[in-house]
């Protein structure tokens, strides 16, 4: 296939807050080519979303814009040409044309003026070439349009004259022959300096802006931030307004600052403008231009460009400062697991060393202490995917950079503590009454990325998402159901992102199907975050456009359901209006599975209300509406455990494994649970053994095994079960976890230290880090050493907010952490 022609930029990317109109781009692209294929739309520069191109080109090939001539190619119709022409004389009423610079109009080359206006215009006119400036005479245009139509360089259409693809590449060859980078493009860009200038003298004068050192970065961003992006959407002076904040509250400023709110009283801006802008610039690709951060405690932010003079410096600096590392572990031989064993907090130290109280204030240390990782990062980052290894110096560079991702990564883990940002456990059975679920390929897909996650192989079930997104692009349940994946996976935010980025443009209100998927994803997300509100609005959503449909209601039950079951809203009359919305979900879904799935959620609504007997009673109806759903089995056993009706729970337990003997392992575990909460630890460790002896190579029960003989007291076949699953399978967190509480529990202390630190190195935010890092409190209380055990106590009470338990299990680490804080304090003051 021959180059392709692509729309120009103003199409590609129109300014701020203008939509971009999906149907003109694709539009252009087929009326400008023969035919395109479906990866022409996703490539550079274009790039549009696989998500948004299946729905785009969906609807217009029902509106018979285009034709699919084969699998992945369109061609565009005679209707196309005519809705094509009609979206861009209305882009055309908005655009005024470009012309050719001197350099070229200095010659009479009438072949090069044409060229230049059919490349640099979407199309012309006869009458644009007759018009000033270039005032071509009516013989010399018809000689020259129609060499160049002969030629293939310039097609006419409709009465309008554009360039084709080997126009496209002659227009390349042309240019040689003019000076354009010593003449027009200088004289041009001084030419554009010496107008803004004369701007912001008068901008300065309005303002009384004094200080040179501001007048100098106002002038640089004004430069390089083109105002015409965001005409439509600012006046000039209040754009100038939101870049001279950019500039007042730079480093070489500190520790003067002004704030938002300040800077909008002062310069009558409104704040919420001002900090949407800024936001803008800074944290999106809204410019080409990089911006940096830094940010103190005082949530004071300070902005400085990439490639300004302070950022070189700070780069040419930290550059010698990882070359001198890496070479100094290189002369050393100082690795780690094959990687240079570079101290990365003593390299930003010694950065630190050297930039403060010279190159920034030395009040700014801490600001640049954090900032300095990230930005290591960042620049190993662009010297990886950015310089060529061409020279003796890049590959150098190259060598000494190479390892820094994983070193910040490994340092990371070994200097913080920053668990998950989720913060609660949704049940995601829930998610299963979404439509998509009751396609055959989906389940299909959906269980065999479930069985590669029980065996952490996470990214080969994200790649099998992937891989049939790729087969089926125009699939969009493919995509609703990745994002469930990455919620599985406690991904929430990427999933969230993934949602918006390629899903959200191609939801459309009448696309129920669509749109509920959309937005009960979207609230299953921002459940885990505790974001109640945000979730709140997309239910809100669903309620306005499909007010009747059991999404609408179930839904809303989440949102209040869960305010319950983790104890942020008990009053009776919000428990009241969340069995409401469940029962009118039940009311008005026709499916019984899903029936079953709301009764189950009323159940663990009515278990946190302790209402045993209704929960009870909701469990039942749920088993009897779907009785092939284990998840509900499982629950019934918890309410009748945790009510303690020991023989009913054994006996339900019975029918349970006759009816799914593929849960054995976990239906006999419960069994052996229910033993042990009667003090019957013999036949608890019976069956345990037995699962054991029939499962030899089921690790997690020999995980289950070290318990029971805990709760018997054995010591010594404890430890010694602890010991053997830790040779067996010593890359596992948990099991180094479930050794090390045994070891806690006998009191071998020491020995436990060394089994927690192995289980946190490998699963740092595992989801038995809450306990994990109660029993090295423990361990550390019991060895004298109190400080170092109330540092595990903030760090189990700040995991117990991110695991997989209930509001008990919170509510005991919260009690447990109280009476060892009294424990420690009592023998401090001994």
């Amino acid at each position: 296939m021959s180059i392709l022609n692509y729309p120009p930029d103003e199409i590609i990317n129109p300014p701020l807050l203008e939509k971009k109109n999906f149907e003109h781009i694709i539009l252009w692209m087929l009326n400008n080519n023969e035919e395109c294929e479906w990866a022409d739309f996703t490539a550079d520069p274009v790039n549009i979303s696989l998500s948004t191109l299946s729905n785009y080109l969906k609807r217009l090939e029902n509106s018979g814009y285009l034709e699919r001539i084969k699998r992945g190619s369109y061609c565009i119709t005679p209707r196309g040409e005519e809705r094509y022409n009609e979206l861009s004389r209305a882009k055309d009423k908005r655009t005024k044309l470009s012309y050719p610079p001197k350099a070229i109009t200095e010659r009479r080359n009438y072949d090069h003026w044409i060229l230049w206006m059919v490349y640099n215009n979407n199309s012309c006119k006869w009458s644009d070439f007759l018009a000033e400036p270039l005032s071509i005479n009516q013989s010399s245009l018809s000689k020259n349009l129609n060499l160049l139509m002969e030629s293939g360089l310039v097609r006419k259409e409709n009465k309008e004259y554009k360039i084709t693809q080997e126009g496209k590449s002659e227009y390349s060859n042309m240019l040689r022959f003019y000076d354009l980078d010593r003449q027009s493009i200088l004289k041009e860009e001084t030419k554009r300096i010496e107008e803004v200038t004369k701007k912001t003298i008068r901008f300065f004068e309005k303002f009384d802006i004094e200080n040179d050192y501001v007048k100098f970065r106002f002038l640089n961003n004004v430069l390089k931030l083109d105002y015409s992006r965001v005409k439509d959407l600012l006046t000039e002076e209040e754009f100038d307004k939101i870049l001279l904040y950019l500039s007042l509250n730079h480093p070489n400023q500190y520790p003067h600052y002004i704030s938002s709110k300040e800077f909008s009283d002062k310069y009558n801006i409104k704040q919420s403008t001002l900090n949407f802008f800024v936001d803008k610039i800074v944290e999106e690709d809204f410019y080409p231009v990089k911006f940096f951060k830094l940010e103190d405690e005082g949530d004071e932010v300070y902005y400085f460009q990439g490639n300004e003079k302070l950022e070189k410096v700070l780069r040419a600096i930290t550059e010698d400062h990882i070359t001198k590392f890496t070479y100094l572990n290189k002369l050393y031989n100082k690795f780690i697991n094959g990687t240079p064993s570079l101290d990365m907090d003593s390299t930003v130290e010694a950065i630190l060393e050297e930039i403060c109280d010279s190159l920034f204030n030395k009040g700014m240390k801490e600001p640049l202490r954090n900032f300095l990782p990230t930005y290591i990062n960042y620049l190993a980052y662009k010297i990886e995917t950015e310089r060529e290894l061409l020279d003796t110096f890049d590959k150098l560079e190259g060598v000494a950079w190479r390892y820094i991702p994983e070193l910040i990564s490994y340092s990371s883990k070994e200097t913080s503590f920053e668990p998950p940002e989720y913060k609660y456990h949704i049940d995601p059975n829930i998610l299963k009454v979404l439509n998509l679920f009751s396609s055959p390929k989906i389940k299909e897909i959906y269980e065999g990325a479930k069985a590669l996650m029980k065996k952490k192989n996470h990214d080969d079930a994200l790649e099998k998402i992937n891989s049939s997104i790729k087969q089926d692009p125009e699939n969009l349940d493919l995509y609703f159901l990745k994002a469930i994946i990455l919620s599985l996976l406690n991904r929430h935010q990427e999933a969230i992102n993934f949602l918006k980025e390629e899903v959200k443009m191609n939801i459309e209100d009448q696309d129920e199907h669509s749109f509920i998927s959309y937005h009960f994803v979207l609230i299953f997300c921002y459940l885990t975050f505790g974001k109640f509100d945000k979730a709140q609005k997309f239910s809100d959503s669903i309620e306005k456009v499909f007010p009747e449909h059991p999404a609408s209601y179930i839904t809303k039950a989440l949102v209040l359901g869960y305010k319950v079951i983790y104890e942020l809203d008990l009053e009776e009359s919000k428990s009241g209006d969340v069995l409401f919305e469940i029962e009118k979900a039940i009311d008005l879904d026709p499916k019984q599975s899903n029936k079953a799935k709301y009764n189950q959620f009323k159940c663990l609504v009515l278990k946190q209300l302790k209402k045993f007997d209704e929960a009870l009673e909701a469990i039942n109806k749920a088993i009897d509406l779907d009785s092939g759903d284990v998840k509900f089995y499982f629950l019934k056993y918890k309410i009748l455990h945790y009510n303690e009706k020991i023989d009913e729970a054994l006996e339900f337990l019975e029918t349970a494994i006759k009816n799914f003997p593929e849960q054995e392992i976990e239906l006999l575990a419960s069994k052996a649970y229910l033993y042990k909460k009667s003090k019957n630890y013999d036949e608890a460790l019976r069956i345990i053994d037995d699962l054991r002896e029939k499962y030899p190579d089921d690790l997690d029960i020999l995980n289950k095994k070290l318990y029971f003989h805990l709760y018997k007291g054995d010591k010594k076949e404890a430890i010694e079960a602890g010991k053997l699953l830790t040779e067996l399978d010593p890359s596992d967190g948990n099991y180094h976890d479930s050794y090390a509480e045994i070891l806690t529990e006998f009191g071998e202390y020491e020995l436990a230290i060394k089994e927690i630190t192995l289980a946190l190195e490998l699963e740092p935010y595992g989801w038995f880090s809450y306990n994990t890092y109660i029993n090295l409190a423990k361990c550390y209380k019991a060895i004298g050493e109190y400080d170092l055990a109330i540092e595990s106590i903030e760090k189990g009470k700040i995991a117990s907010h991110t695991c997989y338990c209930d509001i008990e299990m919170r509510k005991h680490i919260e009690k447990e952490a109280e009476k060892m804080y009294a424990e420690i304090n009592e023998l401090k003051t001994k």
